[in-house]
């Protein structure tokens, strides 16, 4: 894997067992080579994708054996993207500069302006990027495990073998970079709104309120935002207290 997690892979590259190896012409799927069975990528069982639950939809399971969130290799997986120097879909539709952190925090403009929906925070897209690292890794290990029996570096009835181990290898540190991107998810999901109710339910100046709204609407912050501000002036004029409280969904670990 890359220092960066973000460059593409190549199959010079080491394997995910830390050793570097020959690097052959990539087999074809399911062709039957010395005995063995080349495997089909991206697996026919991917275990990368979003689960029904009668609680609503989840991220997977994919290992007992989780990394932990710091792992080293759990830190390159949520660090992955397909294309590094993409924004997401509301920097690119508004023109403002985007910068991707890591899988499961939003962009800072989405943060500020109180976007719910920053592609960097959502648990599909996540998926993607994680299915699009893992095939390239599994298509390096194949490929490497081909031109060891090919050499007779390997006995061809262990590739199976060795070739379950780095897949087992994979899937603990995306257990790793799946329950990190939860822990992302349910620290910034939501918080400037939540921010911005404090701020607002701190202050009785109507003036400042219906200040914020009007330059809110000019600089495109998002109308749940606006939202919790009118309730705030409301309130203020009604001398209501504000009794919204913050439904927003949480992922469960």
């Amino acid at each position: 894997m890359s220092q960066s997690g973000n460059s593409s892979f190549s199959s010079s590259r080491l394997s995910i067992f830390g050793s570097p190896r020959p690097a052959p012409p990539a087999p074809s799927p399911s062709d039957d080579i010395q005995g063995f069975v080349v495997p089909v990528i991206p697996p026919p069982d991917c275990p990368l994708h979003m689960v029904a639950t009668p609680d609503g939809l989840h991220l997977p399971r994919v290992s007992a054996n989780a990394h932990p969130p710091t792992h080293r290799r759990v830190q390159r997986l949520i660090t992955f993207r397909v294309n590094p120097g993409g924004k997401c879909v509301h920097c690119a539709e508004s023109g403002l500069d985007c910068k991707f952190t890591e899988a499961g925090i939003p962009c800072p403009p989405c943060a500020v302006l109180g976007i719910p929906d920053c592609r960097f925070a959502d648990p599909d897209d996540f998926l993607y990027h994680l299915k699009r690292r893992r095939d390239a890794v599994f298509r390096d290990e194949r490929t490497a495990l081909v031109n060891a029996v090919h050499d007779n570096h390997l006995p061809a009835s262990l590739f199976a073998w060795e070739y379950g181990r780095a897949t087992a290898h994979f899937y603990s540190a995306a257990q790793g970079a799946i329950d990190r991107f939860i822990i992302n998810y349910n620290a910034t999901h939501r918080l400037s709104l939540r921010g911005y109710r404090t701020l607002a339910n701190a202050t009785t100046d109507a003036g400042l309120l219906s200040r914020f709204m009007a330059l809110g609407a000019e600089t495109q912050v998002h109308r749940s935002v606006l939202q919790v501000v009118a309730n705030r002036l409301l309130s203020i004029i009604t001398n209501i207290v504000d009794p919204s409280p913050d439904n927003s969904p949480i992922l469960p670990l």
